[in-house]
């Protein structure tokens, strides 16, 4: 019975004279990953860096090759945007493709509408991706136009890609009836267009004192005669210079 109790004994005090392994570090606690807040990649940043960075340019050929690709680049972002907003009217429960554009889309509804035109007239061959302008607010201008004005305008060179929307919107006018006028606006139109007459020769007259000596509303120094004559070719030739019936003198009468 000795033999054993000095048996555990003996194994207790080796077992606290043994060194204790070293603790091992926790692990770490690993986060659930939130896909929706996860930070761009070093690669997704660096591509994204590469993409929008500017190419060294020095010569006219270099830079025109960079802003063609950027504008072919832009033609086809707004035109899959189109495309994308098209499909989802197609595919998302009623009310909810409105509720995307008026909640979740960085652009107005009326800028969504015109993403959708363009987007439809590529697709269904009504205007062709090698005209598109390279703006979605130009490109709205064609895919608008009736089809006489649409052959009209290409008729005229208008439907290219760099036209641009101010060309457009003018050679729509020129075609469509000007609305009826009526007799007040008729008024205003012309009272609009007397002031800037009135102006107009307000500072005509101020040019003509301060640079040429001249008032054409008075009398200049020529008796006789008020006014400036409208003639300005006798008006800059001198009399010797004039014969007597192109002073005024009357010819002697034959008899």
């Amino acid at each position: 019975m000795a033999n054993v109790k000095s048996f555990m004994k003996k194994v207790a005090e080796q077992g606290k004279a043994a060194p204790q392994p070293a603790a091992q570090p926790a692990a770490p606690t690993v986060p659930a990953r939130n896909t929706a807040a996860v930070a761009p990649s070093k690669a997704d940043r660096r591509a994204s860096d590469i993409s929008d960075a500017i190419v060294p340019c020095h010569t006219r050929q270099e830079f025109a090759q960079e802003i063609r690709y950027h504008w072919n680049r832009s033609r086809k972002e707004f035109l899959s945007i189109g495309r994308y907003l098209n499909r989802a009217k197609e595919i998302l429960p009623h009310g909810d493709f409105e509720a995307m554009i008026e909640s979740d889309m960085p652009f107005s509804v009326e800028t969504a509408f015109r993403f959708r035109a363009v987007a439809e007239a590529v697709d269904t061959g009504r205007l062709s991706l090698e005209v598109l302008p390279g703006a979605e607010s130009v490109a709205y201008q064609i895919v608008t136009m009736t089809p006489d004005e649409l052959e009209r305008a290409k008729a005229e060179g208008l439907v290219r890609p760099d036209v641009t929307r101010r060309q457009l919107i003018d050679f729509k006018r020129s075609l469509r009836p000007p609305k009826d006028v009526t007799p007040n606006d008729r008024r205003r139109q012309l009272l609009a267009e007397y002031a800037r007459l009135r102006a107009r020769i307000a500072e005509v007259r101020d040019e003509l004192r301060r640079d040429h000596g001249i008032d054409p509303e008075h009398d200049h120094g020529r008796p006789g005669r008020t006014g400036v004559t409208i003639d300005v070719v006798a008006e800059d030739m001198g009399a010797e210079d004039m014969g007597a019936e192109d002073v005024g003198t009357e010819p002697d009468d034959a008899s």
